[in-house]
């Protein structure tokens, strides 16, 4: 009898660990590389995203959305350790958080040693195998993102197959199957996966990573097809800044490493609308393969306890201000794409939020929706006040930084501050967002901004203390 009462009292033990364990909501993180806030949901009417724009109808959509560094690597080891960038941390495509900040706990590590399990597919982290080791519990290396297919498969017969050297900068890939490219294995392999981690007995923190449209526009033709080149907008303000340091230019470097880019000088008309176009493409194919990691999240009864967070690295430049690529200190190369679902059950509301939100935001707001706490490095703010209450504004500003230039985006202004590596002032730039929301004069010098260029000098020397750890 005594033996019979102790499983009986053992069982009662268990049960709420059990419940407590399936209670934990499952986190899927899709990163999409250079997808800049042109989708359906962010007004665009043109783009073709039925997919992220039916997920914006469960979940709070982020107007005004910033990441800290426009370039990959940077921007992700950013968002991974929740840690902004400064002059000699996360500055560029090369970024190592191993080596950078080698103490800093990853996102997929503290949700690993809280009882998750972690995945990582795709194009997650830049640096293949950075933090690997205690971030994940399972990584799927990422393929090389610069893909090109057979001759038979290409429609534009001069774009080169291996061996190339300067292929060209899109493909339009006509008879193929969504394995046939890199996205569509990688999304293959994650849903083969959502079933595995569906027989866990615990929660799972799935990181998913979508090359496109990141360059080079690879694309099935039946998303070329979804467009009219003609009827996709040139930018309104093909020109220079009046009034930019030289400093504040770009020279889009990664584009011109493809072929029929011009070394220097502008790209031609009909160029710049293929290339409009093949963004636009890919960006359709990345929302569809979204989708299709959804229809399985649904299939497998996942989707009600799952959170679900879709954002971009960072903004891109398709020929504003002459500018392509990202690289800059300009709102089109800073503001990004940022989505989250809560889990079903919250009180949380659906639609669009305004206010300033950061890529240091996701690492916070993912530990407070899921019970976990917070470790001490994080530089963001949990984002659950505006998911349960849209018209909350938890910042008033959003800070960013690329190379020389660290830049504030207050509601009305842009200000930017470059300096050079010996710590003196070089240049600045600031663009009144009211009366200028393109950016294109530069009114630091203007005397009738005076007192608002000497506010922002201010606000951004403070913010800038608040980056050191």
């Amino acid at each position: 009898m005594k033996r019979i009462l102790l499983y009986i009292l053992a069982g009662m033990l268990c049960v709420p660990a059990v419940s407590i364990a399936q209670e934990k909501p499952n986190i899927l993180l899709i990163t999409i590389d250079d997808l800049r806030p042109e989708l359906g949901c962010y007004g665009n009417g043109i783009i073709k995203s039925p997919n992220i724009d039916q997920l914006s109808k469960h979940s709070t959509t982020f107007n005004n959305a910033f990441c800290q560094v426009p370039v990959c690597g940077a921007s992700r080891a950013s968002m991974h350790t929740g840690v902004r960038p400064t002059l000699k941390r996360f500055v560029d495509a090369g970024a190592k958080i191993d080596k950078e900040m080698p103490g800093a706990v990853t996102i997929g590590q503290h949700f690993k040693e809280n009882g998750y399990y972690t995945y990582s597919i795709g194009k997650v982290i830049h640096g293949k195998k950075d933090t690997s080791e205690r971030t994940w519990s399972e990584l799927v290396v990422a393929e090389d993102m610069f893909e090109y297919h057979a001759d038979e498969l290409v429609k534009e017969s001069e774009n080169p197959i291996p061996p190339y050297k300067r292929p060209q900068p899109y493909e339009k890939v006509k008879d193929s199957k969504d394995t046939d490219f890199l996205d569509g294995r990688t999304v293959a392999k994650a849903k083969k996966k959502m079933k595995e981690l569906k027989q866990k007995d615990q929660p799972f923190f799935m990181a998913v990573g979508l090359a496109r449209p990141h360059l080079p526009f690879v694309a099935p033709e039946r998303f070329w097809d979804l467009y009219n080149e003609n009827d996709i907008p040139a930018p309104d303000n093909n020109f220079l800044p009046e009034g930019i340091p030289n400093v504040a230019k770009t020279s889009w470097g990664e584009l011109r490493a493809y072929n029929g880019v011009p070394k220097k000088g502008d790209v031609d008309e009909q160029l710049a609308k293929t290339l409009k176009h093949g963004y636009y493409a890919s960006v359709s194919f990345a929302d569809y393969l979204v989708g299709d990691l959804i229809d399985e999240l649904k299939a497998q009864k996942l989707y009600d306890n799952t959170i679900i967070v879709i954002w971009g690295d960072h903004g891109w430049q398709l020929g504003e201000h002459t500018f392509w690529c990202k690289h800059s200190n300009f709102d089109i190369a800073l503001r990004v794409p940022l989505m989250i679902k809560p889990p079903k059950g919250k009180k949380f509301k659906k639609g669009s939020a305004e206010g300033f939100t950061e890529i240091v935001d996701i690492f916070p707001t993912l530990c407070d929706l899921s019970g976990l706490s917070q470790p001490s490095q994080l530089q963001g703010n949990s984002l659950v006040p505006v998911l349960q209450d849209h018209q909350k504004e938890i910042k008033e500003y959003a800070l960013s930084r690329w190379k020389l230039g660290d830049t504030i985006r207050t509601k009305g202004f842009r200000y930017t501050l470059f300096k050079n590596k010996k710590g003196v002032v070089i240049a600045e730039m600031m663009y009144d967002l009211t009366k200028d929301p393109d950016e294109n004069k530069n009114i630091v010098n203007d005397p009738n901004y005076k007192e608002e260029v000497e506010k922002h000098r201010t606000l951004l020397e403070t913010a800038l203390k608040k980056t050191i750890l």
